[in-house]
């Protein structure tokens, strides 16, 4: 597929492979997409490295910054500052076209529909996976062209919602651009009397058409009050749907209203008000962000859960629905914005007038027009597979692997790790469900195939193995393919959230025939692996004396809407905490003879674990993080001796309460389980579960359960 992507300002179109669709995803092949200009100009302006763009995002980021600045130091931050400016952004969110795939959870489209969508997955491109709430159904593929701006009405259609008008009022719209244009259509549409203002004829005259009256802002005398609305006490609602610097804006507006008037804000100016007259008409203001309740709400975008029925919310789902019922009835028509209709292959070039300033034709009118829509060809190659660069023939024992998932953790750990192990590790392809990343990320590391459909990559006899770092939901489903499929498996904690899916996992490692050896699967409990892990184990087997462990895990608290907080990903004592439990049950080693959790009331959790040898464990898991102090913090006893580590780094060794040893450690066992993985590839070990993978997850899972009940 083709996408339209921006890198430092610059507009280009990315060769990516054919995305995949979600359980709750729609694949759609694009017809039509729309340019909202306002919207994506400024998206450009923030991405240029221009000295005050980056103090404005700095501002904006500085929780973030001063977060990462604790944690990972100044070196890193730069780094991750520097990614972050460098990363691309995919452009657009209003589109057309035929449904050619559907999720396995998707019943209302099937593949031949003709489709509407919205949303950052709606971006220009010859295809997009959409979730299903995010879709519309059209009655017609004519209608498609028309449909294409679909976002951008429901733009217009969620403030109207917002001012909450009763029939027959008299609004104002301050700004008629693409999305004021939609606003007096859809106001008109509700049976609204409108009157607007823009200092652009051309616009003005195109607002005419809908039956609006129209007015220059820079002629009209807000001051004087002149009569806009019929009785004459001002108008019922306005909506401001501008971009300006100017701070006369909201003024104006809060001039031309009634008492106990609403100020809807659509656009982006200075909100600086007088007082003395929004303390004298009551006014109300209210802001209306994105194209319908559920956007931003991540169990509405990606779980696809709508709201209950009863509650009456325009949802996204909703709108779209209303603006295609309302095309089809001719009380929204998107034809009296003249929009010019370019090819997706001239994109550069539109984009680079659009930045200047140069404003579009209307090829029937020679008129200038205040939006533009890009066409896409109807036949076009597909491409499930990326080939940036044709792959070494030349014969090498390191074992060939594929790493699916390309988020922070892949990009920054295990891939740089591979990379440094040619000896052991050869990166066959990259996998991620987000094709402008995983096409991005092979061309940075070198690797020459990206793909978004892991089913199809599995199917290369070259490939050996397969490193999975994916959101902790997908991982069951994902090791369980790579199983059947004959290929080793190193997937990064959790190995799964369930007891039913550890059962499927085991089945699906258990050889075909007596003559076959399973498949080498591990887990990424790197702690077990960490060097300072590895000298504290070797001690213990010379010993051989019963263990004493306090385990300390402080859990840090996630940006809003992380995926790795959501409920479908299992939470994070499965998700996290699993490496104490892990490191816990490895370290002692023997049979588990008792365990006892309880639960705090602030969220804390205290594990107790007795073992067939006489060993005790206490995992002490808290919700609080010092900003100062370690992740995790471990003392291990016997006879005299005590151990304290701190994150696998910092060791000291106390003989009778005396500090007798200290030492650091550079590493937390991230290589070193690779390495080993690399190892167990060569030179398998028997049996069910020879790693004690299968034990541990079972193990948290249980624990999980306890500390969850009341």
């Amino acid at each position: 597929m083709q996408l339209l992507i921006a890198r430092k300002g610059a507009v280009e179109i990315l060769e990516a492979p054919d995305p995949v669709p979600a359980e709750n995803e729609i694949l759609i092949e694009t017809a039509f997409s729309a340019i909202s200009p306002g919207t994506e100009l400024e998206a450009l302006s923030q991405q240029s490295p221009s000295v005050s763009v980056l103090i404005e995002r700095g501002i904006r980021s500085w929780d973030k910054i001063k977060t990462s600045l604790q944690r990972r130091g100044w070196k890193q931050t730069l780094i991750k500052v520097a990614q972050a400016i460098e990363k691309p952004l995919t452009l657009g969110y209003s589109i057309s076209g035929r449904v050619t795939r559907v999720g396995s959870a998707v019943h209302e489209f099937g593949a031949g529909d003709w489709v509407a969508a919205a949303g950052p997955w709606a971006g220009h491109g010859t295809m997009a996976c959409v979730p299903r709430l995010f879709c519309v159904k059209l009655p017609r593929h004519e209608m498609a062209r028309d449909a294409s701006m679909a976002a951008l009405a429901c733009i217009a259609i969620h403030a109207a919602h917002r001012a909450e008008l009763s029939a027959g009022a008299e609004v104002g719209v301050f700004g008629l651009g693409a999305i004021g244009q939609f606003m007096v259509q859809v106001l008109r549409a509700s049976g609204h009397r409108v009157v607007a203002f823009d200092p652009i004829e051309y616009r003005r005259t195109d607002a005419k058409v809908s039956g609006v009256e129209t007015h220059d802002p820079d002629q009209f005398d807000f001051e004087r009050g002149s009569p806009v609305s019929s009785h004459g006490k001002g108008l019922d609602a306005v909506f401001l749907c501008a971009k300006t610097d100017s701070p006369n804006l909201i003024r104006h507006a809060a001039a031309l209203c009634r008492k106990r008037g609403r100020l809807i804000v659509v656009g982006e100016f200075p909100i600086q008000m007088s007082r003395e007259i929004v303390y004298e008409k009551e006014l109300e203001v209210r802001f209306s962000a994105a194209y319908g309740e559920g956007r931003y709400d991540p169990t509405y975008e990606l779980l696809g859960k709508d709201y209950p029925i009863d509650t009456g919310r325009w949802t996204v789902e909703r709108n779209l629905q209303l603006f295609v019922r309302w095309l089809e009835e001719g009380r929204i028509a998107p034809s009296r914005l003249r929009p010019r209709v370019e090819s997706f292959q001239q994109a550069t070039e539109v984009y680079d007038r659009l930045a200047r300033g140069a404003l579009p034709l209307d090829d029937s009118r020679d008129a200038i027009s205040v939006l533009t829509l890009f066409e896409y060809p109807s036949v076009r190659v597909k491409k499930s597979v990326l080939e940036l660069q044709p792959r070494s023939a030349a014969f090498s024992t390191a074992t060939s692997i594929t790493v699916v998932g390309t988020g922070r953790f892949a990009v920054e750990t295990h891939l740089p790790n591979l990379r440094q192990a040619p000896d052991k590790f050869q990166i066959h392809s990259l996998v991620s469900r987000t094709p402008v990343k995983v096409a991005g990320m092979a061309k940075k590391f070198g690797v020459s195939h990206a793909s978004c459909d892991l089913n199809e990559m599995l199917k290369d006899s070259a490939l050996a193995a397969v490193l999975i770092a994916t959101p902790h939901a997908s991982h069951a489903s994902q090791v369980i393919a790579c199983l059947e499929a004959g290929k080793h498996v190193f997937v990064e904690k959790p190995l799964c959230l369930n007891e039913e899916e550890l059962d499927r996992i085991q089945k699906a490692r258990r050889p075909a025939g007596n003559n076959t050896s399973p498949p080498v699967l591990f887990v990424g409990f790197n702690r077990r692996y960490a060097p300072l892990s590895r000298k504290l184990f070797e001690e213990r087997v010379r010993k051989k004396k019963p263990l004493d462990i306090r385990y300390e895990f402080f859990l840090s608290p996630l940006p809003n809407g992380e995926w790795y907080d959501r409920p479908e990903q299992g939470g994070r004592f499965i998700g996290e905490v699993c490496h104490a439990v892990d490191w816990i049950f490895w370290m002692i080693g023997c049979p588990l003879r008792r365990q006892t959790a309880t639960r705090g009331p602030s969220g804390d959790a205290d594990i107790f674990l007795e073992f067939e040898d006489a060993s005790r464990a206490h995992l002490r898991c808290q919700p609080v993080y010092q900003l100062d102090g370690p992740k995790e913090t471990i003392e291990v006893k016997w006879e005299n001796i005590r151990w304290r580590i701190e994150d696998f780094a910092h060791l000291e060794i106390f003989e009778d309460d005396s500090l007798a040893h200290k030492d650091r450690f550079h590493s937390k066992g991230h290589r070193e389980a690779l390495d080993a993985f690399a190892a167990a590839i060569f030179r398998p070990e028997n049996g069910s579960d020879p790693y004690g993978f299968f034990e541990s997850t079972q193990l948290t899972l249980e624990l999980d359960r306890a500390i969850r009940s009341p």
